[in-house]
């Protein structure tokens, strides 16, 4: 199959080219000797090295290709030696790939990783470096939405002199597929849609033996608490809401707010929600969907909820809407979207929280310490903030969510347990 991605920003071709057969990328990789773990640490700061001397080329693919804004640009390419850095260090700690007091993660074998399109470098290196780092062998599939960064990718891991250990190949669901069949498989870890996880469940349901590690996205709930800060809030829930045109899996999509501070909290979105306007260069806060697809789908999802203003190729308008609740809401919309839910009884808006049914990331907003003690436990998300975002995770902690927000295999600092097994020595 051949195809062509184009730029949501202006349509000018980033790449063009064929499906590839990943069997020669597995035959490549799949007998890789014993991986001493000096010569990991090695060829692992040489990536970094890498990466570091190209991030002006990173910044310049994620702009074109992926429709980033500049400052998200350069934060994402940012995070690419950060997280080796990261891995060789708490990533060791935790999960020691030599004997300490007897213990020992050893490598469980060949890993398929398969990249997201919204963060298309960091996702996919993020579960890249852990598995090398545990000694296993990659193949990495980044998303088709992506092929051109894809394709820069695996020019890095071939400057790093790392091709003998990981390959990148470019494809869409059918190369998935083929890798995934693959019998030497030992691993397969994801980070995408909920019918992915579905499609990749259903292939591995035959080969228990196979690590399978999801993170399938989140829909962010905050609750504002009678006595949170709306002036410090607003700015943190509009960021979470609307930076990068929303397309995170843990951006900030509901908020729970006592009926009598709904107009308070309401207007100063509004305010915000100007500055937050879609632009038509890098420079602006918000860019484009990653793409005319994404962003009528985004669309369509919202229809009995709001209409949603678009403008140029990929791009729609920030969406604030108050509502009672809405079934709509129960899905996750990969989009601009912020919605305040009024609330008379705190106990009923926690119930709320508790039964969404994708609990990656959650956040409470009150100044009391001990309120948010107290409903914390109550509230079964992967990450829970106090008086923050529900976005911006951090590399040196777990990440990965509750309910079908995933299957319980965190990744960031966690992903070692994804990649390796803990055995005992002596």
């Amino acid at each position: 199959m051949i195809w062509t991605r184009t730029s949501p920003w202006d349509g000018h071709v980033t790449w063009s080219g064929a499906e590839e057969d990943p069997l020669p990328a597995v035959d490549a990789v799949a007998g890789a000797p014993w991986w001493p773990v000096p010569e990991r640490r090695s060829a692992l700061e040489r990536l970094a090295a890498v990466l570091t001397a190209r991030r002006a080329e990173a910044v310049d693919l994620l702009i074109r290709e992926a429709g980033k804004v500049r400052r998200d640009a350069e934060a994402e390419a940012d995070l690419l030696p950060k997280k080796i850095q990261v891995t060789l260090a708490e990533g060791w700690r935790r999960y020691p790939p030599e004997p300490v007091d007897g213990l020992c993660w050893r490598p469980r074998g060949l890993a398929v990783v398969l990249g997201p399109f919204n963060f298309p470098l960091h996702l996919l290196h993020g579960l890249v470096v852990p598995a090398l780092a545990m000694g296993n062998p990659v193949v990495a599939k980044p998303s088709e939405r992506t092929p051109a960064l894809g394709a820069w990718y695996r020019e890095r891991i071939r400057e790093a002199g790392l091709e003998d250990r990981c390959r990148v190949v470019l494809g869409g669901p059918a190369t998935a597929a083929a890798l995934v069949a693959d019998p030497r498989v030992a691993t397969v870890a994801a980070v995408g849609s909920r019918p992915m996880g579905l499609a990749l469940s259903r292939a591995l349901a035959g080969r228990p033996e196979v690590v399978l590690a999801l993170e399938l996205g989140g829909i962010g709930h905050v609750l504002m608490a009678e006595d949170a800060d709306l002036e410090a809030a607003a700015p943190v829930l509009a960021e979470g809401a609307w930076r990068m045109a929303g397309q995170r899996c843990n951006a900030t999509r509901i908020v729970h707010v006592p009926r009598a501070q709904v107009k308070g909290l309401q207007d100063r979105l509004s305010v915000l929600r100007q500055l937050w306007m879609t632009g038509d260069t890098p420079e602006a806060a918000m860019g484009p969907l990653i793409d005319g697809d994404q962003r009528d789908r985004f669309i369509r999802g919202l229809a009995s909820l709001a209409q949603v203003q678009t403008r140029g190729r990929a791009a729609a308008e920030p969406v604030l809407v108050v509502t009672e609740g809405s079934e709509v809401l129960a899905q996750e919309h990969f989009g601009p979207l912020l919605a305040l839910i009024p609330y008379d009884d705190q106990a009923v808006a926690v119930a709320r929280m508790a039964l969404n049914p994708a609990r990656l990331s959650g956040a409470i907003w009150t100044r009391d310490p001990a309120r948010f003690a107290a409903l914390a436990p109550q509230l079964p998300y992967g990450c829970l903030g106090w008086n923050r975002s529900t976005s911006g995770a951090r590399s040196d902690q777990p990440f990965g969510g509750c309910g079908i927000a995933g299957n319980g295999r965190p990744a960031a600092v966690a992903a070692g347990a994804i990649f390796a097994d803990e055995t005992v020595w002596g």
